[in-house]
């Protein structure tokens, strides 16, 4: 039996050829390997070398923070020992490259970090392959740096780049608390230089294929944001495997590529990481395909705890996840949050490549999926490659469910224990595909072969309100939820769910999706934008977020911001005034379905900022006061897409444009529709002698169809 308890919104728990506290078991191993044949023998005693640029004395010694180096040259040419330090100043501007020789030794590795008080010290390249790289060398710990490569043309260029290109293995390479930036990288994946694109990142380590691999690799709590190709990749396998591979804890933002791309890796470790507005930057992407996080030509990959949102849309791609080609063993995405990527939540594409398909088991498992509704688990015809998919909630409020699976005679697929939510779409059927005990709500029909299927409300918390991996309470299970404790046992499906609540020994007793805690309670949210479940405003580059309703159309945040709505900004109307929504493509709106919203304050009237969709829409709102009395009345609000005035309502403000499918992926132009559309103001009189103590918006459903939207509410 599942009790009940109260609703925690916030999460409780050539060049083709972690901070202290974070560095992983992974890392501690690493540091226990056999030292290279090539690292040194340290013969003096470790020394520090500091680096100011913007004092550049002659004859400096470089030996302490008065005497300090002016540029990086000499720092390339010493031949650098286990222990010793190079330390740029905080706060200065190098322009070069930071090419320094010399390998370290387990446990007393070579830092590159940063002394003083001030900002991070930038080396800034000159256009360059390279701004930092390390070549054939072990035992190094690149910290505390801002490393640029800027370019007025784009080439083939990176930021941060390890190689490997001798037969001999490498050790302990450690890149941390770094911000890697304006890097112009290749962003173009077709045409004659498309090899280019695989080796453009912000941080790349570079393998030959006849080269030694790597043991001991961590790549953590680095900011990376506008570098061309990309924001991380290990890319080209060498001659064997990499091996103790972390990459935990990285932002990467407004990249003109993939996020993370893990290659010829053995059992890597892709955890806690940001990667939004894929495909954007100062460098954005051009043509072709990129995709989330994913690994290719590795062995038993582990993505988990991460977080991609808001990918722009490439030919194929730009889903948040990925198994790629030449994959063995298993690709595993469990504990990730999902939302409003070009491509949807997952590509199967290990049938995508030349390296082969090895037909790994694909598992995806206590996933959480905000309109992200697309997946591709047989790309390029792959139905022998198993397919495990449970306990993950998919709610897709305007976004259609477009599902393939592997299925035929040599597929074993099996879909089990997941809530999928969505107003339209479908899940296919055939041989070698087996349902199991899911949820299957709004408006798809469930597929036939389930015998314990659920097709009523599965009473999700709060729908649609996440705006991160850590604020997904909302699909937590209310009280009365059909989904609580009735999915199946489950081999092999692991101890925890996506909020660290156990999972019984096999799966005996799970709940269905994500969640396998106690019912929770119904919200009372803390203030309307706690409440906003749709994506019902657009960013002009990237219009695909969203939509106010089922047909994928939405206001362009530019149009209403030229009328006076500013992201973040105040908008007066009714005689109130409101906050505009601070950010394109995240929730900025309430689709009406019953919420309790906490407002504080006495008046004569409640006025809401909204509109209605699908023709002008109408119910009732309950005003609850302070002594337990309440009011009731009808909000009306006319059709966003009218520009009169109603009955009950007034325009606010008119937008000369608005947002529709986009048409060409390349260019976000196509979804501007020339229509006019409206933001509307309505009010709704209640006791001026009482105070307010919350307002319970009407009944309807968090699927972007008929209804009510709401921006705001306000007592005047």
């Amino acid at each position: 039996m599942h009790g009940t308890r109260p609703l925690t919104l916030a999460l409780s728990a050539t060049l083709l050829a972690t901070t202290v506290g974070l560095v992983s078991a992974q890392t501690a191993n690493a540091t226990a390997a056999p030292t290279a044949t090539a690292a040194p023998t340290a013969t003096t005693a470790p020394t520090t070398t500091y680096v100011d640029c913007g004092v550049g004395r002659p004859n400096a010694t470089g030996t302490s923070p008065e005497d300090p180096l002016g540029d990086l040259t000499l720092v390339n040419t010493r031949t650098h020992q286990p222990g010793d330090r190079i330390l740029l100043r905080a706060g200065t501007l190098c322009t070069g490259t930071l090419t320094p020789k010399g390998s370290g030794a387990p446990g007393n590795p070579i830092t590159i970090g940063a002394y003083g008080e001030g900002p991070r010290p930038v080396v800034q390249g000159t256009g360059g392959p390279s701004t930092v790289r390390l070549v054939d060398q072990s035992w190094w710990t690149v910290q505390g740096l801002h490393v640029t490569n800027p370019a007025p043309t784009r080439a083939l260029r990176t930021g941060v780049q390890i190689d490997t290109t001798t037969p001999d293995r490498k050790y302990g390479i450690v890149l941390r608390d770094l911000e890697v930036s304006d890097v112009a990288g290749w962003s173009d994946k077709t045409g004659a230089n498309a090899g280019w694109f695989s080796a453009s990142a912000g941080i790349v380590v570079l393998g030959r294929a006849t080269a030694g691999p790597i043991e001991g690799l961590t790549i953590a709590d680095n900011q990376v944001h506008d570098t061309g190709g990309g924001g991380i990749k290990i890319s080209v396998k060498p001659a064997d495997f990499h091996r103790d591979v972390l990459i935990r804890a990285n932002t990467i933002r407004s990249v003109g590529g993939d996020g993370i791309v893990v290659h010829g890796s053995d059992a890597p470790l892709v955890e806690y990481n940001l990667f939004d507005d894929g495909g954007g930057g100062k460098y954005p992407y051009v043509n072709g395909n990129f995709a989330g996080m994913w690994p290719i030509d590795s062995r038993d990959p582990v993505f988990q705890y991460n977080e991609v949102t808001r990918q722009r849309p490439s030919i194929f791609d730009s889903t948040a996840w990925d198994c790629d080609g030449a994959i063995t063993g298993s690709c595993t995405y469990q504990y990730n949050y999902s939302h409003d990527n070009g491509g949807g939540f997952y590509l199967g594409c290990q049938n995508c490549t030349a390296l082969g398909n090895f037909h790994a088991t694909q598992i995806l498992r206590f996933n959480i999926a905000q309109d992200d509704c697309r997946i591709r688990a047989n790309a390029s015809g792959d139905n022998s490659s198993p397919l495990r998919m449970y306990n993950n909630t998919f709610f897709c409020p305007s976004k259609k469910l477009d599902v393939e699976l592997p299925n035929g005679p040599s597929a074993n697929t099996l879909v089990a224990n997941n809530v999928f939510v969505a107003g339209q779409g479908a899940l296919p059927t055939g041989a070698g595909v087996t349902y199991q005990a899911n949820v299957y709500h709004g408006g798809f029909t469930a597929p036939t072969g389930d015998t314990s299927a659920v097709t009523t409300d599965p009473g999700l918390a709060a729908p649609g309100t996440a705006t991160g991996r850590g604020d997904a309470g909302g699909y937590a299970l209310l009280a009365g939820s059909p989904a609580l404790g009735t999915g199946v046992a489950i081999p092999g499906i692991g101890s925890r769910d996506y909020f660290g609540n156990p999972v019984a020994a096999g799966g005996v007793g799970v709940n269905r999706g994500a969640y396998n805690g106690l019912a929770v309670s119904a919200p009372l949210y803390p203030w309307i934008a706690a409440a906003y479940n749709n994506v019902g405003i657009g960013d002009d580059v990237n219009p695909n977020t969203g939509g106010l309703g089922l047909s994928g159309r939405s206001y362009s945040g530019p149009a209403p911001a030229a009328a006076g709505c500013v992201p973040g900004g105040t908008v007066t109307a009714g005689g109130a005034a409101f906050t505009w929504h601070p950010r394109y493509g995240l929730p900025d709106n309430v689709k009406v379905a019953g919420q309790r919203i906490a407002l504080t304050g006495s008046g004569s009237r409640l006025v809401v900022l909204g509109a209605g969709a699908y023709g002008a829409q109408s119910g009732a709102v309950t005003v609850t006061y302070t002594d337990g009395t309440a009011t009731t009345a009808t909000l009306a609000l006319g059709d966003w897409w009218s520009t009169a005035a109603g009955p009950s309502d007034q325009v606010a403000v008119r937008a000369v444009y608005h947002h529709k499918p986009q048409t060409d992926y390349r260019n976000p132009a196509t979804a501007r529709s020339e229509e006019d559309v409206t933001v509307r103001v309505a009010s709704l009189a209640i006791d001026p002698g009482r105070t307010v103590a919350s307002v319970t918006l009407p009944a309807g459903s968090p699927i972007a169809g008929p209804g009510l939207h709401v921006f705001d509410l306000k007592v005047v």
